[in-house]
C-alpha cells in the first residue's frame, strides 16, 4: 500500500470511528443505507454447518449480537473492525456473549487463521478495501476448504442521480486532483469486474456474483444528513467556499425531487460462495 493509499484509508476509518456514536441513531438505520443494511442481511446464511463465523467490518456489533442471541454458545463468532470506536461499542454490546470476539483489522489483514472460518459475511464494507486482490487473497485464506460467503457492497453505478446533479458543482469548488482523491475513496466495481476479480480466488461453481438496483426516496435532509458523512468531496473543500459549496451542493440536490421526495438510487453487488466441494 501506498502512503497516499494508507492516508485515504485512515481518513475513511477515522470519520467511521468519529461517527461511532451516531451510528445507531434512529435517523441513520431508517436512512436508505439503513435500509439497504437490514436488506443486506437478510442474505446472510448463516446454517447449524457453520461453527466458526466472521463479520467483516463488523461496525458496532449490532448482527453480531443478534447471532450470539438466537445462536448456540459454541457458535465461534469474530467481528473485524478497523475503526476503534465502532469496536469500543461492538465490545460493549457483545460483552454478556463470551462466544464473539471484536477484533481490529482490515480486509487487505484480516487477524484470523488460515483456514478457520466456516462462514463469513460483510454487509456494505468492501467497497472501501484500498487493494481488491489482496483482500481478496485473504478472504480465500481464512476460510476453511468447505468455507461459504455473502458479502454485499455498492457497485460501479452508485447513486447515478446524485453525481450527476453535483458534479458541476464540485467542479467548481475542487482542483481535479482533489476530485480524483475524492473519487479513488471507494472501489465500485461493475458486476462483471466483482465476478472476475472474486473468480481468480474462488474458481467454484457455487460462486455467484449478483447485481441489483433499489431506488429509496428521502427529503433534502434525510439525505443530507448520511451523505456529507461519506462523500469524499465535502472533507477537501477550502473552508472559506464551504457554506457556498453546501448551498449549491443542497440546491442541486433539491432540483431532484419528485412527488415522491428526492430519489437515490443504491447499486448493489452481492457476492455468494457456497460449498466449494459440493458437500
Amino acid at each position: 500500500m501506498t502512503a497516499s493509499e494508507r492516508r485515504r484509508t485512515n481518513s475513511v476509518v477515522d470519520t467511521y470511528s468519529r461517527l461511532a456514536d451516531e451510528y445507531d441513531d434512529p435517523k441513520n438505520i431508517e436512512s436508505c443505507w439503513g435500509r439497504v443494511t437490514q436488506h443486506s442481511l437478510g442474505l446472510v446464511g448463516l446454517t447449524e454447518r457453520h461453527r466458526t463465523v466472521a463479520d467483516l467490518g463488523c461496525g458496532t456489533g449490532r448482527e453480531l449480537a443478534r447471532l450470539a442471541a438466537v445462536n448456540p454458545a459454541d457458535l465461534r463468532l469474530f467481528g473485524v473492525e478497523p475503526a476503534a470506536n465502532m469496536r469500543r461499542r461492538a465490545m460493549a454490546r457483545t460483552a454478556q456473549y463470551p462466544n464473539v470476539r471484536i477484533i481490529g483489522g482490515s480486509f487487505e489483514h484480516l487477524p484470523l487463521r488460515t483456514r478457520s472460518i466456516d462462514y463469513l459475511y460483510s454487509i456494505l464494507a468492501f467497497h472501501w478495501t484500498t487493494d481488491l486482490e489482496a483482500s481478496v487473497a485473504e478472504l480465500a485464506r481464512v476460510l476453511t476448504p468447505t468455507g461459504e460467503m455473502d458479502m454485499t457492497f455498492i457497485g460501479r453505478h452508485n447513486g447515478r442521480e446524485f453525481i450527476r446533479a453535483t458534479t458541476p458543482v464540485f467542479v467548481r469548488y475542487l482542483t481535479p486532483a482533489a476530485m480524483v482523491k475524492a473519487a479513488s475513496l471507494r472501489k465500485q466495481l461493475s458486476v462483471e469486474e466483482a465476478t472476475a476479480l472474486f473468480g481468480m480466488a474462488f474458481p467454484s461453481p457455487g460462486l455467484t456474483v449478483a447485481e441489483s438496483y433499489q431506488t429509496y426516496h428521502d427529503t433534502l435532509e434525510g439525505h443530507w444528513g448520511w451523505w456529507v458523512r461519506i462523500e469524499g468531496q465535502f472533507v477537501d473543500i477550502p473552508p472559506a467556499r464551504q457554506a457556498e459549496c453546501d448551498r449549491a451542493v443542497r440546491d442541486a440536490l433539491a432540483s431532484l425531487a419528485t412527488d415522491r421526495d428526492i430519489p437515490y438510487t443504491v447499486h448493489l453487488l452481492h457476492v455468494r460462495l457456497r460449498n466449494r466441494e459440493g458437500r
